[in-house]
């Protein structure tokens, strides 16, 4: 992992990958290569400076440290391609070791305008002066070892996202089935309402013909009770009048 020196010898080795991220569209021209000369002896070349990805300062990780998790799983709402690519080579410059390994070679590749072939042959001839102990062995190595790191952070992570997953989908089992009753209880209650509303529509429509029959033999029997009535009174009155007429 990187020190503080290093840290700060860093450079763009971010930039020069997150060049090529956004200019692999674009149609280039082979670079023309040409292998610098060997630095004087007491000049050693400064690595590039990574800017880091996170806007927080971090501490510089120290060597076998877990690397922190990589931002494809995280809930920040990327879902572009590209832009993931760019943090998760944040990520791994995090794991970046000390020293001059396949990280820094595959960096000077790219500064170079694209990794291919012989941008990684003059990287790496370059790059020899600086570490004599660089070798193909040692780039192989190392970035095996990086692309380890990163698969197995990301297979930890999409396990935890997996489980996340899984809660999520019976979250939506759980809810579709609580749905689907309280659509059932209330479809039932509909169905029971509407046979209520029919019986009570019907019972409306036959009132008439329950009431009329009893209205009508109690205004039958008003009406022939004050015909009585009226025919009583009137033998009364005719009663009084023959008495008043005939008894002195």
């Amino acid at each position: 992992m990187m020190s503080n020196d290093d840290t700060k010898r860093g450079s763009s080795i971010l930039n020069s990958l997150k060049k090529l991220i956004f200019e692999d569209d674009q149609p280039q021209q082979a670079p023309s290569v040409q292998t610098p000369p060997a630095p004087a002896p007491t000049a050693v070349p400064e690595k590039p400076t990574i800017p880091p990805a996170y806007s927080s300062p971090s501490e510089p990780a120290t060597t076998g440290k877990t690397p922190p998790p990589i931002p494809i799983t995280a809930n920040d709402g990327t879902t572009d391609l590209r832009e993931m690519k760019v943090k998760v080579y944040a990520i791994l410059e995090k794991l970046n070791e000390q020293g001059v390994d396949f990280f820094e070679v595959w960096n000077a590749a790219a500064a170079m305008g694209k990794v291919e072939e012989n941008t990684l042959k003059a990287a790496y001839t370059s790059l020899k002066f600086v570490d004599s102990s660089l070798s193909k062995d040692k780039l192989i190595a190392t970035g095996t070892n990086y692309a380890n790191k990163l698969k197995e952070t990301i297979a930890k992570e999409s396990e935890q996202k997996q489980a996340e997953k899984k809660k999520t989908e019976q979250d939506r089992t759980i809810e579709i089935a609580n749905l689907n009753n309280e659509i059932k209880t209330i479809t039932e209650n509909i169905a029971r309402l509407q046979d209520d509303l029919q019986k009570k529509q019907l019972a409306l429509g036959q009132i008439n013909e329950k009431y009329e029959p009893k209205i009508k033999d109690i205004e039958q029997k008003i009406n022939i009770g004050n015909a009585a009535v009226e025919e009583v009174v009137t033998e009364i009155n005719n009663a009084l009048r023959m008495i008043n007429q005939s008894i002195t």
